[in-house]
């Protein structure tokens, strides 16, 4: 990880590339927490952005599928917080509502009917959301 006297990694650079590319900007703003960050927030986000999205770049598969494996592990996982910003990062990699859905019943099959309904009620609030801010028609 980078400290503050140390220049960013070039994992650390890449991660911030591809969160950008999969969070967008209107989800980072939303993110960002407000005020100084502590140690704790800090070395989350420094190992999501350098572990996490510089994985995204890795090839083999598309934003598109990386962001179908995310849908199905946090609705096992029961993860709503996280599912949350992977329904509106699914969207700006171009997935469908559809293909969301899709994903998320199949997912159902395995995890069973509270898992998938919990995940089916995330994903109609965050589009919910995004089309009333306008964000999505």
């Amino acid at each position: 990880m980078s400290t503050e006297s140390s220049a960013p990694s070039d994992a650390m650079k890449l991660g911030i590339e591809m969160r950008r590319k999969v969070l967008g900007e209107a989800l980072l703003s939303k993110l960002k927490p407000a005020g100084e960050p502590d140690i704790f927030t800090k070395t989350s986000s420094e190992f999501i952005t350098e572990v996490c999205f510089a994985s995204y770049a890795r090839p083999g598969l598309e934003l598109k599928q990386r962001s179908l494996l995310n849908i199905g592990i946090l609705t096992a996982l029961g993860r709503g917080p996280e599912l949350t910003i992977h329904v509106q990062a699914a969207l700006n990699v171009d997935l469908t509502e559809e293909e969301i859905c899709e994903a998320i019943r199949h997912t159902m099959i395995y995890t069973g009917v509270p898992a998938g309904r919990d995940a089916f009620l995330i994903a109609s609030a965050v589009i919910a959301e995004l089309k009333a801010s306008g964000e999505r028609k």
